[in-house]
């Protein structure tokens, strides 16, 4: 499925100068970052709700580094 998007001309003219510049279809290259961008939202969210559920857990972010170091320290023994 297709969706027509519209853009302010001067916009899409200095997007697409741009992708032309770098050997892409600006198309192709639009379609790459919104994907980028809702994986990073995705990520986001996703690290809200660890951050979230950390803090009813009790443990303060200094207490999960400090077991991080401890486990990467055993780890190298």
């Amino acid at each position: 499925m297709t969706a027509t998007v519209q853009l302010y001309v001067n916009l899409w003219n200095q997007f697409s100068g741009l992708a032309q510049q770098k050997r892409k279809r600006p198309n192709r290259l639009l379609e790459k970052l919104i994907t980028e961008y809702l994986a990073i939202q995705k990520d986001l969210q996703l690290d809200e709700a660890i951050r979230q559920q950390a803090g009813k857990s009790g443990f303060k972010e200094s207490d999960a580094v400090a077991l991080v170091k401890q486990y990467r320290q055993t780890k190298k023994s």
